[in-house]
């Protein structure tokens, strides 16, 4: 309707997703990233998560077409379907013919498809959108699909996008084979505010419309806090404020024509900004649920850690005293009060503490929560909400297989793995100890440490050749396989040990 008003060859605010509009936000540059790597490495699922209208269906689309012409590829865009259905529709997708009607059969022929592309040097890569909608049944037979391989590599490269819902469904025990084969994994965020000025201008520009229409400062900042960042509400509110321009008869656009938009868009669930008084009130009903510890959260915190000393001397651990435990039904009330940096110095506090005041190695990792569950150290764990803008931090002190306990902002708390896994960014911070002293005292040490724990755990015979065992170690323990005793390949080794560590699994917390 208003496109020769503006000079746009299209609309630039469609919600249909095409793929020439993806706006390169670094969240999306950094998924699509994850997408690429999970794809040349030819192993394990990739997952991309996140919440409605952050942009999945877009990227995926957007990702399909960067594919060369040696990639075949299947896209699934309606999973509600049985295991034969999604069989048959992958089988369509890729132009495979096939007889018969039974799974076998669909099995069958697709993994001829899958050898003779192997014998061609084609790639083949299946992705499933809204997974989030599959049932138990048909994941198990698409981790059975992704058991199609050679000797040395996977036949099939197999992506899950969908909600944050598709994080509790992998955690499911039923599902924790496939869980575990997750290579690659990441979460989309909203847009932060100067991501949103940036997304407008880019479709505008895409459709045509450089230098055409102007948004006012005010009107892109107010975009921004009434959609919350998410791309899917400002196509809504900048296609209605565009409409308000036309019917005026102006290319300016301003605060009151993005407010009114808004207004409009508001019962399809625009989220609206959450002002102070919103805040003290959402505090206060957390008060009223007993949390006692939220204002807590936005005391002074506890000094940062100190950095790891090169040389680790044993030290004798006293007892941890920790707060009472707080029964929370939602983890949300206390990741939205959390001040970012204060609750990351809290949470490396609490989780040092756990060590008795003895040095440690702090080593990064994006992971999944069966995997920290095999660790079994102490972490500090990286949060998100749609709500705020920056990350805040909490300290996993204890995990079993119905929830977790954590400390945050001088509260310790036990929340449901489900809950924590749909915050949680899969960034997280493991404190371990180097107590051979390894790090500091050259490669060879390390050698002959790996050399000898290896043997133990049966990953090495004799004198066999160590960085295939390394390789083999690492690819259990779902690190970079790439057979060189690395931090994150000792934190492992010592993880598996008898050395005297703190453990999520169990209440001890001793350390010599």
């Amino acid at each position: 309707m208003y496109e020769s008003h503006y000079g746009f060859s299209e609309k630039p605010f469609n919600l249909t997703p095409d793929p020439k509009y993806l706006y390169p936000s670094p969240r999306h540059a950094e998924a699509f990233a994850h997408l690429e790597f999970g794809r040349r490495e030819r192993g394990g699922f990739i997952v991309i998560t996140g919440e409605v209208g952050t942009g999945k269906t877009t990227l995926a689309r957007y990702f399909l077409s960067k594919l060369d012409a040696r990639t075949a590829s299947a896209f699934v865009l309606y999973p509600a379907l049985t295991a034969a259905e999604l069989l048959r529709s992958t089988l369509d997708d890729l132009h495979v013919p096939f007889q018969g009607a039974s799974l076998k059969d669909h099995v069958d022929a697709l993994h001829q498809f899958l050898l003779q592309a192997r014998r061609e040097d084609r790639q083949v890569v299946l992705l499933i959108d809204e997974a989030q909608d599959l049932s138990a049944e048909v994941l198990e037979q698409i981790r059975l699909i992704s058991n199609l391989e050679t000797d040395t590599e996977k036949l099939i490269q197999i992506v899950l996008m969908g909600q944050s819902e598709l994080h509790e469904l992998l955690g499911r025990r039923e599902l924790r084979q496939l869980a575990q084969r997750v290579t690659a994994r990441y979460h989309l965020m909203p847009l932060s505010r100067h991501e949103t000025e940036d997304y407008v201008r880019h479709r505008l520009m895409v459709a045509g419309g450089e230098g055409k229409v102007t948004f006012s400062a005010g009107a892109l900042s107010a975009v921004h806090g009434l959609s919350g960042g998410v791309p899917r509400l400002i196509n809504l509110i900048c296609d209605r404020a565009l409409l308000a321009g036309y019917v005026g008869g102006t290319r300016a656009i301003d605060v009151a024509m993005v407010r009114r938009a808004a207004h409009e868009v508001r019962g399809e669930g625009a989220p609206r900004r959450l002002p102070r008084a919103g805040l003290a009130a959402l505090l206060a009903a957390v008060a009223v649920l007993g949390v006692a510890g939220v204002v807590a959260a936005r005391r002074p915190a506890a000094e940062p850690l100190p950095a790891p000393a090169p040389s680790v001397a044993a030290a004798a651990v006293t007892p941890v005293t920790t707060p009472p435990t707080v029964d929370l039904p939602r983890l949300e009330p206390l990741v939205l009060a959390l001040d970012g940096e204060g609750s990351r110095r809290s949470a490396f506090a609490a989780a040092h503490a756990l060590w008795g005041g003895a040095a440690v190695e702090v080593t990064p990792l994006r992971t999944h929560l069966e995997m920290v569950r095999r660790l079994d150290l102490p972490a500090v764990l990286e949060l998100v909400h749609p709500a705020r803008r920056d990350p805040c931090y909490v300290a996993l002190v204890a995990m079993d297989e119905n929830g977790a306990r954590l400390s945050a902002g001088g509260t310790t708390l036990r929340v449901p793995l489900g809950e924590l896994d749909r915050l949680w960014t899969r960034q997280a911070f493991f404190l371990w100890r180097d107590f051979e002293s390894l790090s500091a005292a050259g490669p060879e040490r390390s050698v002959d440490f790996a050399r000898a724990h290896l043997a133990r755990l049966g990953y090495l015979n004799g004198d066999g050749p160590l960085p295939d065992a390394v390789a083999r170690f690492q690819h259990d323990a779902e690190l970079a396989a790439d057979g060189i005793v690395g931090a994150r390949t000792l934190m492992a080794l010592y993880s598996r040990s008898d050395y005297p560590q703190p453990r999520l699994s169990r209440r001890e917390r001793t350390a010599s």
